[in-house]
């Protein structure tokens, strides 16, 4: 039995060890904008010692689960560049050199909500393969069959080595006819929640607005709809994000679309983050402290800056009357500490009078 105990501890030590809170991941899912269609370039190839991949695909001779330098495709074997690449980048940019940001992205082009709801996916899936829908089902693999397992298996994996900041959202194109779907939105987000153990209050979702000169940039208001729904939940607008006009549709961004709208998905979790800071400790700067006790005018002489050259008769009985104080006749002034008042002193004669003045601290 003890033996057990110990293997648990040192378990429990290892995985404590292994956590790194200077690790944020987030984790990405929706349909095509958030997979990411932007054309790649070289620029996106470089790679950023501190930005990664936490592979959520089984693509490019990476094991899922594993972290990787961030590079496209981020989702699925044919994502190219979208909302992720950006994010990071900016992230990354904008953030201490310390923090490193890794994002899991489990996302495929063209689907409802309901292939993320674990009580719904199982019915979607096989509902599109009696439809004879199936060009998408080859990704839906690679993601292991599973949207919703997928992202719980990254959330787990996250928690593990690093810390989990947050979800990105993209989706909503392939449901305009659905009336509920900010409520379904937000019943994805509570199960996952939910189910990795996560604070909704530490735990936000960013929603990104459908392309406003596209096709179905009057669904916006739904999406507002779905943020507002989700207490942690942000609206993360795409007005001045170009969208790029396709023989039969206007759904996708451009890439400077794409550029404008990731680093706004950016801007908002920085200012989350910055909002998420504790108050600066003020509990430790040094503090003048001041003796605010009452001088017994009765036997000290006060200053008299006015009688300096003063003849008047020596005035000093009463202070060398005084339990614990011995009369000094030095011009020099002196520290003494009196035992009865138990407050240190400044002490000289002048012309024949006795000074003394209490040390305070305070600045005259």
């Amino acid at each position: 039995m003890i033996k057990k105990i110990l293997m648990s501890l040192a378990v429990l030590g290892a995985a404590s060890f292994a956590q790194d809170p200077n690790l944020h991941i987030y984790l990405a899912y929706g349909q095509s904008n958030m997979s990411g269609q932007a054309t790649v370039t070289d620029k996106d190839r470089a790679q950023d010692p501190r930005f990664l991949v936490l592979r959520a695909a089984n693509h490019s001779n990476q094991k899922v689960g594993e972290f990787y330098p961030a590079a496209p495709p981020m989702g699925h074997s044919q994502s190219k560049v979208g909302i992720v690449d950006i994010f990071g980048r900016k992230m990354v940019k904008e953030l201490p050199d310390s923090i490193k940001i890794a994002v899991a992205n489990v996302a495929i082009g063209g689907q409802s909500i309901d292939l993320f709801d674990k009580d719904r996916n199982k019915s979607y899936v096989q509902n599109a393969k009696n439809k004879g829908d199936t060009w998408w089902i080859q990704y839906l693999d690679e993601y292991g069959g599973d949207l919703y397992k997928r992202i719980v298996e990254m959330g787990k994996i996250a928690k593990q080595k690093g810390v989990i900041k947050g979800f990105l959202f993209h989706q909503g194109e392939a449901d305009y006819q659905m009336n509920d779907w900010p409520k379904r939105v937000k019943k994805v987000y509570d199960d996952l929640i939910k189910e990795l153990e996560l604070d909704p209050e530490k735990t936000p979702i960013l929603i990104g607005e459908l392309a406003p000169t596209g096709d179905l940039g009057w669904r916006n208001d739904a999406v507002k709809q779905a943020a507002d729904l989700i207490p942690n939940g942000h609206l993360i607008s795409a007005q001045g994000c170009p969208a790029l006009k396709e023989a039969s549709y206007t759904l996708h961004f451009t890439r400077e679309g794409y550029e404008k709208f990731g680093e706004r998905y950016a801007e908002k979790m920085l200012e989350i983050l910055k909002s998420q800071e504790p108050p600066p400790d003020t509990s430790k700067k040094d503090t003048v402290v001041k003796d605010t006790s009452k001088t017994d005018t009765s036997k000290v002489v006060p200053r008299d800056s006015t009688k300096n050259d003063s003849t008047a008769k020596d005035s000093t009985d009463a202070i060398r009357n005084l339990p614990g104080v011995r009369a000094v006749e030095s011009k020099t002034p002196q520290l003494y500490f009196d035992s009865r008042e138990q407050t240190l002193f400044v002490r000289f004669k002048k012309n024949g009078r006795e000074y003394r003045y209490r040390v305070t601290g305070r600045k005259d």
